[in-house]
């Protein structure tokens, strides 16, 4: 227990951060935005859960949903989940999982769709952003790849 500056305990204990949400396309970029959740996740012992959008008309599978709850348990054991959703907007699914998942962080990489897509459907972590409640947190997904590139051209020089 700390006191807070008007002398009333405050329980450090219990976390603000109970579920984490992270959207993933299962590309390179989104695996770094999965694995700051994950380690997210793992410091304030909550929940993972891993979401995929499929755009119509790609359909969703069992097998996909077993798949992305695989990877959730690999990341953070017993407390991995993993859902995949279809909706025409990605951004308002991703808004949409977050409420009904009842999470308290979303995760998005500031990388992924470029060019006539995202003309189509608008920046996505900026929609996500700006449409929900919830706390968003854009990771720069962009960079670190970058930087495991320049680490791997080192390597084999």
């Amino acid at each position: 227990m700390r006191m807070s500056r008007n002398a009333e305990p405050v329980d450090l204990s219990k976390s603000m951060i109970g579920r984490v949400m992270v959207a993933t396309d299962r590309s390179e970029t989104a695996e770094v935005a999965v694995r700051f959740a994950a380690q997210m996740a793992q410091r304030f012992e909550a929940d993972l859960v891993l979401v995929q959008v499929v755009i119509p008309p790609s359909t969703t599978s069992v097998a996909m949903t077993e798949d992305l709850v695989h990877h959730a348990r690999t990341l953070v054991g017993d407390r991995g989940f993993g859902t995949v959703v279809v909706g025409d907007d990605p951004a308002k699914a991703i808004v949409e999982a977050a409420e009904r998942e009842n999470v308290d962080v979303v995760v998005v990489g500031n990388v992924g769709m470029s060019g006539r897509k995202e003309f189509l459907l608008g920046n996505v972590p900026n929609r996500v952003s700006h449409g929900t409640r919830r706390t968003v947190v854009i990771v720069n997904t962009m960079q670190r790849v970058e930087e495991q590139e320049q680490k791997r051209r080192r390597f084999f020089r």
